[in-house]
């Protein structure tokens, strides 16, 4: 692409161990509920399955400053 910008999908990678705990498979869609005096939710995070993975969300910069989200923010992830 000589120019333009890729924004990639909100995304949880997680094990299949995980997977298996929160009921979902790869490509379901999953919620997080961010805390704190900014919290919000967002919807639509592309769940994303492999042994090598360990349970980790992946959102972008704005989402993350739209809620100031800091090392110790609540999150509660759900189907």
């Amino acid at each position: 692409m000589p120019e333009g910008v890729i924004r990639a999908l909100r995304h949880v990678h997680m094990s299949p161990e995980d997977a298996t705990f929160y009921g979902v498979k790869p490509a379901d869609a999953m919620k997080l509920r961010i805390g704190g005096p900014c919290g919000i939710a967002l919807e639509k995070m592309l769940v994303r399955v492999d042994k090598s993975f360990k349970l980790e969300v992946h959102i972008d910069t704005d989402e993350g400053n739209a809620c100031n989200l800091q090392p110790d923010t609540p999150c509660e992830l759900s189907k």
